[in-house]
């Protein structure tokens, strides 16, 4: 037995995908968010954002976010030296996706997280304070937002 359903010709189809959203820790935007997720692995937080979606009928309207330390830097070095020690840490597998390095680096990190479906929305938690959120708000959310729709 076969059942088909056929929608009519004017019906919108949805592919079930939240737009990408980008939050920096403490923002209006990224308190809004229902679901966060920290994991240690994109892997595992992969996992966690497909299990969660699973169990919803409205998937173009439900959100995983997915939180990322980072601090940026215009050279990596300078990123690596305004993080520390990573190594002068009690724990030894990080709560979190942990990133270092440059602007460009992070946009390219949120961009392929989104299109791995690891996250819909990206919370950054800044490491080393207010010159990654300044880099963060004047370098990275600019590129996203004029990227917003054409993500991949």
């Amino acid at each position: 037995m076969t059942i088909e359903f056929a929608a009519p010709a004017s019906a919108t189809i949805s592919i079930g995908r939240p737009r990408l959203q980008v939050a920096i820790a403490g923002d209006a935007v990224a308190q809004s968010f229902p679901i966060v997720v920290r994991r240690s692995t994109l892997r595992d937080a992969q996992r966690a954002r497909s299990l969660l979606r699973s169990g919803t009928h409205d998937q173009a309207n439900f959100s995983v976010a997915l939180e990322v330390e980072a601090a940026i830097a215009p050279h990596p070095a300078s990123a690596r030296a305004a993080a520390g020690d990573p190594a002068a840490s009690d724990d030894d597998v990080p709560e979190t996706i942990r990133y270092i390095g440059t602007p460009r680096g992070l946009v390219s990190l949120i961009r392929d997280i989104y299109v791995a479906e690891i996250a819909d929305a990206v919370i950054i938690v800044p490491i080393d304070g207010s010159a990654t959120e300044s880099r963060v708000r004047e370098q990275v959310l600019p590129q996203l937002d004029a990227a917003r729709g054409r993500v991949a």
